[in-house]
């Protein structure tokens, strides 16, 4: 192998490792941000539906409320 080659090879492996560091930061970062974003839906959305299931009694009764309310009105 001559010199040339030598250094060619070695500038080879050595881009090829910087390459590899660069492709691990990369896979790490699109880890963390799948974590986060389900992190977010949960920290957003769970509320939400524990709301919702919290006040369907009362939404439920407001409704029946509101539609006799209607009703009464029309009678009229």
């Amino acid at each position: 192998m001559t010199p040339e080659e030598k250094h060619l090879l070695e500038r080879v492996e050595k881009l090829s490792e910087e390459n590899n560091d660069i492709l691990k930061g990369i896979r790490r970062t699109t880890r963390l941000s799948f974590v986060w974003g389900v992190i977010k839906i949960v920290i957003f959305f769970i509320p939400f539906v524990l709301g919702y299931l919290y006040l369907e009694p009362y939404i439920g009764t407001m409704s029946e409320t509101f539609k006799q309310a209607q009703e009464a009105l029309k009678s009229l």
